[in-house]
């Protein structure tokens, strides 16, 4: 996790360790593991952990996302009554989900919750009707917490909804033909990234076949796009440039989109500091909007800061106090190697 805190510690003559203050989140990750089945949940801005006396103690106000990329037609499919089979395919196309798990109370015994939504601000390329009866049926299970259950565990689990009736599923995805496609685009990527290995002498030329279903004109299509990414590192590796474009190869066209420009997206990353821990990120890009129903040119800038730990306080420490630390650290590993290699029976020839 990342984030910024206004801690204070202090330890009374009986040994008795104490902490107070906030910890603002500002990123981070969980992962939830079910056997064999991983889900990776993005902790949210503005995610709280306060303390105040025992540091078991904490109180936990902690948001995070998982997006599923799944079709709503099992979700809404009776509410749709009667509709045309061509109306009913428009409910195929995939949507980002977002399963919201939160977290309130003691930090070792924390109140879980959970919630499907979808945001409201991005253009998703299927009709407002669509949006409008996914969103009421969203609406219908936050007034049902054990039907809201069963479709956040189906999603964690199926990546998919599931419909009132288990043994149906019409929300496509599935399938020997696309399981082919997409094995095949993912065959087709990894070579040809390893023929453009070496292509071009200090520069990384990367590319990404991706395949996918489009149900947004009423009918089953299938969708083929290749990324094209290009980056070079200048300035003694201080400066990395990339430039990148998405050409469509098979499906329908999406409405105002440039095709005329290989560097539809381009970032310039410029390293402030030499370990890379502070970079600077100016980018434009092309993105879909809901309002023109089409893709705008956005451009930004944004200031990142990268740090690694491998344990939890380490995240309280200082720059200075976090070297000693990893040089004490260190030195106990090297202490106990030294110790585990004099245990060691020497052996007779």
């Amino acid at each position: 996790v990342q984030g910024q805190a206004q801690l204070s510690a202090g330890i009374d003559p009986s040994g008795k360790i104490s902490l107070t203050g906030n910890y603002v989140l500002a990123k981070g990750a969980y992962e939830m593991s079910y056997n064999f089945i991983k889900r990776r949940f993005e902790i949210q801005r503005g995610s709280t952990i306060t303390w105040t006396g025992e540091p078991t103690t904490a109180t936990l106000n902690v948001n995070a996302i998982y997006v599923a990329d799944t079709a709503p037609l099992s979700l809404v499919d009776n509410q749709l009554g009667s509709v045309t089979a061509s109306e009913r395919n428009r409910y195929k196309q995939k949507l980002p989900f977002q399963v919201s798990l939160t977290l309130k109370g003691e930090l070792l015994k924390p109140e879980i919750s959970f919630d499907i939504d979808l945001p409201a601000e991005r253009n998703y390329n299927v009709s407002r009707d669509v949006l409008t009866v996914v969103n009421t049926r969203l609406d219908q299970l936050k007034a049902d917490p054990n039907e809201l259950n069963k479709q956040v565990f189906s999603l964690l689990l199926l990546n998919r909804f599931t419909s009132e009736n288990p043994f149906k599923n019409e929300a496509g995805g599935g399938g020997v033909e696309t399981f082919v496609r997409q094995s095949v685009s993912q065959i087709l990527t990894d070579q040809l990234n390893n023929l453009a290995g070496n292509l071009i002498e200090g520069v990384d030329l990367n590319f990404d076949l991706v395949s996918s279903q489009d149900y947004t004109s009423g009918s089953l299509k299938q969708r083929t796009d290749l990324n094209i990414g290009l980056s070079r590192q200048l300035l003694s590796d201080r400066l990395k440039v990339t430039i990148g474009s998405n050409f469509e190869l098979e499906g329908p066209q999406q409405s105002n989109r440039p095709t005329n420009s290989i560097a539809g997206n381009i970032a310039l990353d410029y390293q402030l500091s030499r370990d890379g821990r502070y970079l600077l990120r100016a980018y434009r890009k092309n993105v879909t909007d809901a309002v023109i129903e089409g893709y705008v040119i956005e451009t930004g800038l944004g200031f990142i800061i990268s740090m690694d730990y491998n344990k939890f306080k380490e995240l309280f420490l200082r720059r200075t106090e976090e070297d000693k630390f990893i040089k004490k650290e260190n030195k106990k590993e090297r202490r106990l190697k030294k110790k585990e290699d004099n245990q060691i029976p020497a052996t007779n020839a």
